[in-house]
């Protein structure tokens, strides 16, 4: 199960961000998850329950953003959401090729337990 591994990795990051930004206790993180991913969601939840105990991250709630997977249309010259795991432009009956999004996984950002704030990522260290 390589969620668990992600799962430490996520907070790993969330933690060593919490420390420079003097938090304490993280409310909830924020993950980006692409559908193409291959990351399955309660696997990362358990994952992160069970690696998130005894660290400022412990009861943080997980929020996932789920990504569509979106090609690009060469004949359309514009972005295609897929509701398969098809690659192909029904607007235009083209296979595409080109992979614009759904492979993700982002830690987006961390909120502060008792605070509407949120850490994103690119704000380490600035607080």
């Amino acid at each position: 199960m390589h969620e668990v591994s992600i799962a430490r990795t996520i907070l790993s990051e969330v933690v060593a961000s919490a420390a420079i930004n003097d938090v304490a206790h993280v409310g909830s993180i924020t993950l980006r998850v692409g559908r193409l991913s291959g990351v399955v969601e309660e696997a990362l939840r358990f994952g992160f329950e069970m690696v998130s105990v005894g660290s400022p991250a412990e009861g943080a709630e997980l929020i996932v953003e789920n990504e569509p997977v979106v090609v690009w249309c060469p004949d359309g010259q514009h972005r295609v959401e897929l509701e398969g795991v098809r690659f192909f432009c029904d607007t235009h009956q083209v296979p595409c090729s080109k992979l614009l999004s759904g492979r993700q996984l982002e830690l987006v950002s961390y909120s502060i337990a008792g605070d509407p704030t949120t850490v994103e990522p690119a704000q380490v260290g600035e607080n």
